[in-house]
Formats: structure tokens, sequence, C-alpha cells
């Protein structure tokens, strides 16, 4: 007598394991030879081998807190891998995150692969990921999880006041940035919901307290430990949003490119052919969102009235009378310089496109169905459907071209950052007096001085901000006192005056403006020389306040409130089976 062996049941793709599988695919296509090991190193694209968990990381040093949280995770994370190796699986979770995050908001696996397609594979994805937004990419990724969380809330269906916590909580560890659009698409999202107007603003008004308590670790100590100074009025114009087609400055908007860098655009964007298809497609795909016969559910609606504000937010300012107003908003009101790279804000706008783009590959399989038309010719014509933003942006393919490429840092930035540690407290000054190097080992190409992350200690930089038509003017007041004495003459006795202790020169610039010399000398390596200011005395670097971690407590408590939720629902839904 034989016994049957019931045939084991293989795991149901559903559409967000879908998109999550594209979005990998489009990761591998587009980095290509960049997830070779060695780090990438472009813009502000700059990752260490162990980034150092300093009061900086944490945002609690008086400094404005530009990269906390986000470089806490790198901290934490480059305590237990190489720094190379954190950097590629944060790339690749970029891509895997928007595409199973908005796969997960079409009905179909068809619909799921188009909308990941267009989410991971865009000139916004590509101009971030040029310049080195890595932190904003990753907020963009979280984006729909968030928004797909807050509509399960906004319908009251189970679980979903403790999934928003949650994802509240891993978009506050992307940065402010990330944070922002978070913010956006919950209160869209919330606002579009069926409830009453009451129970709307009620829910609201508990995600933005959320929000605040999960996103302290960055505004307050941005508030009440940085220097108070508002942002350069400069930096709106130099910022804002550019025209990278021949369509101009909104219609570039629209179709996902527009950063202010001309470096970082697109050959082929600048095409009538190829980004006039690329606009034809976002045409049909927000055609598409709109007669979608979806738009009365609160996901839909709420993550398409956040795109369009997004999307007014990024070619705002290049508007008339937008600039002036984006101008007094930095120059008068704390915190307002986060609006002036103004086309980061197009974020939630090419969430929407993806969600349409999504919608048309359904619209154009069922279409093809009723018609009765041959499955090769339906197979197409979704295929073309889907495809149309690796069409009409094939420069993202392989590590951009080739250009992005992994480098290692020579041996001697091992050399001299052990000596620097080895010696008493002090300020470390980096020499060129300029914000951005061309190293010969990483091909020359435009990189952030990366010694602020090699070392673990206070380290003076030029941020000035140089661009190929003015200055955009830094906010440390230290490093502005230490460019003056440059122009006027010795700068040593500044130096001394801000705790400087070491000189760091870098030999090996192009061009090397407001070098300091005839410093007795502690270490010498290949493209390095480490000096000592006489009679420096560097000031032990003073414990933080308690106020200081407030930032930081305001996050705990978020995360161990998200935890309390999601251990509450579990335990309800558990008691009723």
């Amino acid at each position: 007598m034989s016994t049957a062996i019931p045939a084991r049941r293989l795991p149901r793709v559903t559409p967000g394991i879908a998109g999550g599988l594209t979005g990998l695919i489009c990761g591998l296509l587009a980095l290509g030879p960049a997830l070779r090991p060695g780090y990438l190193l472009f813009y502000d694209m700059v990752f260490v081998p162990r980034l150092p968990l300093s009061a900086r990381t944490l945002g609690i040093d008086g400094s404005v807190p530009r990269a906390v949280p986000n470089d806490l995770v790198v901290a934490l994370a480059s305590s237990l891998l190489p720094g190379w190796l954190v950097q590629k699986i944060l790339l690749l979770a970029v891509f895997v995150l928007v595409g199973s995050g908005v796969g997960g908001m079409l009905r179909t696996r068809t619909g799921a692969v188009a909308a990941a397609v267009c989410a991971a594979w865009n000139p916004y994805v590509g101009e971030r990921l040029a310049i080195g937004h890595w932190g904003f990419l990753l907020g963009y990724a979280v984006l729909p999880h968030l928004a797909r969380a807050t509509a399960a809330w906004a319908g009251d269906r189970r679980g979903g006041r403790a999934r928003t916590a949650r994802w509240t909580v891993l978009m506050a560890l992307t940065g402010s940035t990330g944070a922002v659009f978070g913010l956006l698409v919950t209160a869209c999202v919330l606002l579009a919901g069926a409830a009453r107007w009451g129970r709307r603003l009620g829910r609201t008004a508990v995600a933005l307290g959320f929000f605040l308590l999960a996103n302290a670790v960055w505004w307050f100590p941005f508030l009440f430990l940085a220097p108070r100074e508002s942002g350069d009025p400069a930096g709106v114009s130099a910022f804002m949003a550019r025209a990278d087609t021949p369509w101009g400055v909104v219609l570039s908007v629209l179709t996902g490119g527009g950063i202010w860098n001309r470096g970082v655009w697109f050959a082929e964007r600048s095409g009538v052919v190829t980004s006039g298809l690329a606009l034809l497609g976002v045409v049909a795909a927000v055609g598409a969102l709109a007669r979608s016969g979806r738009l009365r559910e609160p996901l839909v609606r709420g993550v398409l009235v956040a795109g369009v504000i997004g999307a007014v937010l990024a070619f705002g300012s290049a508007l008339p009378g937008g600039r002036g107003l984006v101008t007094w908003i930095v120059r008068e009101i704390p915190g307002g310089g986060l609006l002036r790279d103004s086309q980061k804000f197009a974020a939630p706008w090419m969430l929407a496109v993806a969600l349409g783009a999504g919608m048309l590959a359904e619209v154009v399989r069922r279409a093809g169905r009723r018609l009765q038309a041959a499955p090769a010719a339906v197979a197409l014509a979704v295929a073309v459907a889907a495809l149309w933003p690796v069409a009409t942006l094939p420069g993202l393919a392989w590590g951009a071209g080739g250009k992005w490429r992994a480098v290692d840092y020579p041996p001697a930035y091992r050399q001299i950052a052990e000596v620097i540690a080895a010696q008493p407290q002090g300020s470390v000054a980096v020499f060129p007096w300029t914000l951005y190097r061309r190293y010969a080992w990483d091909h020359r190409v435009v990189v952030l001085d990366p010694w602020q992350r090699l070392v673990d200690r206070d380290v003076l930089v030029n941020d000035d901000l140089p661009l190929s038509d003015r200055v955009v003017r830094g906010e440390s007041t230290r490093a502005r006192a230490v460019g003056d004495a440059l122009r006027s003459g010795d700068p040593v006795p500044v130096l001394r005056r801000e705790g400087v202790t070491l000189v760091l020169v870098q030999t090996d610039q192009p061009a090397q403006p407001g070098i300091v010399t005839g410093l007795p000398v502690l270490a010498r390596a290949p493209g390095l020389v480490l000096m000592r200011v006489p009679g420096a005395v560097g000031d032990a670097t003073p414990a933080p306040t308690p106020t200081a971690w407030t930032g930081l407590g305001g996050l705990a408590l978020a995360v161990l409130g998200a935890a309390g939720l999601t251990v509450a629902e579990r335990v309800r839904t558990g008691s009723r089976r």
C-alpha cells in the first residue's frame, strides 16, 4: 500500500513580493560594477571603513545635524560590517524597498512590476544617486510603505496604527528630508480617509505628535544646540530646480528630473525624443491613475494630493514670486533651509507617477484581453507600458555607464588616522581650505572631504559651498574665522584660539589655495602631511548636557511606543482567536 505524499505548495508571489524582486533587478542593473568591493566616493556620497559613534554622529555636538540620524545607522552598522558593504546594502535597499512598497499598492503582479520599474528607475533616483544623496533616497523608498500603513489606519483595518508608528520610526532614521516626505504623505492619506472630519483631524494630530517625537533626534538639536544663524538666502537661487530637458523647469520636475547640479544630469534628458517620450509616459500614467476608479481610496487619493503638493514645492522657487517667498522662509523661519534644495520634494510626485504607471500596465493588459488580441501582442503592449522608464533613461544602467566605480582608501589614510588618534585632545583643521576634493586614487571625481568621518574627533573644514557662479556661505562660525584669517594673513593665532591642535594638509590636490605651512611636522605619508600647532591647547571634549540628549530620548520613546503598539495589537488579535 503506497501513501501519496502531498505536493508542497510554493508560497504565493504577492504584488509586494513581485515589486520587491523587480526593484532588486533594477538595483543590480543600475549599480552594476559599483557593487564590487570598495567605496563609492563622489559628491556627497562618502562612506568610510568604520564611522565613529561620536557626539557628531548622535547630533549632540552643537553642529547643524544635517546627517542625523542616518549617520547613526551607518555608525552602528559599520561596527559590525565593513563600511563598503554597509554602503552597498543601503543602496540596494533603496531599490528593493521602493519596489516592494509601491508594488504592494497594486492589485496584480503585472501592475506591481510596472510600478516598481517606474519607482526604481527614473531621473529622480538617478540624479539623487549621482549626487550622493542616499539618505533622501532611503526616505523615498520608505514612503510607499508608510503610505500603505497609514491607509490601513485611515480605513480602520487591524494593525494600521501600529504599522504607521513602525514605519514613521523607520522614516525618521533616514533623516530630516525623508521625514518631511513622510509627514506630508501621512497627513494627506489620513485626511483623505472615509471617517468623519473630526476623527480624521484627530488622527492627523496624533500622527503629527508621533512624528515630532520620532524626529526630535534632528529637529531638537537644530533648534536648541546648533548655531543660531539663518541660512544663506543665496542658496535658494543656487539650489532651486533647473530645466534638464527642453520642456522647461515645470515639466522637467514632473518627469522626475530638474536637480540644480548640471554635473549629474543624464545626457538623454536633453534630447527632444527621449525626454518627450518620458513626458508622454508620465501623462499616460497620471491619466490612468485619475481614471482608475480608485481615487475614492484614501491611499490613492492621499498619495496623489501629496504628490501634487510635493511637485509644487519642487518647482515653486523657480516660478515668478516663488523665489522671493522661499528666500524669506529660509532667512526668517528656523529650519526654513530645508526648502533650499527644492527639487527633492518631487519624491511624493514620483510615487504617484509610479502608482499610475502600474495602473497603466493593468489597463493595457485588460484592454488587450477584452479585444481578444494575441497573447504575444498583449505581452508586448504590457512590456512597453512597463518599461518606458528604462527606455527613456538608459544612462542609469551599469553604474551610470561605468562612472560609479568602487575604490579603496590608500594605506596612508589609515596611517595618518592612527597618528591623529594617538594625539592629545584638540580639533583638526584640514587644508587646502576647500570643501570638496579631487583624488587621483578616486579617478579625480568631485567628492566631499572625507576626514570628518575618518577620525573620531572634531574636524574643522571650510563648509562654504563653491558653485560655478557663486559661493553659498556655510554655517560654521569657527570655519568662517579660519577662512577670514587665511585671507588676511597668518591663520595660526586663530587656529590656536579655536582649539585646533593639528593641521592636516592634503598635498595631492589639483589646486592648493589656502594651505598652512611652516608648522612642526608630526607625520608624512603619500599625499598627506600632519602638523602640530605650537602653543595650541585643545579642550577635552565636553560631556553633552542632559538637554543635548533630549532629541535621542524622543526617538527612543518613539521606538518604545511603536513596539508597545505592535505588542498590544498582537495580544488583542490573539485573544480574538
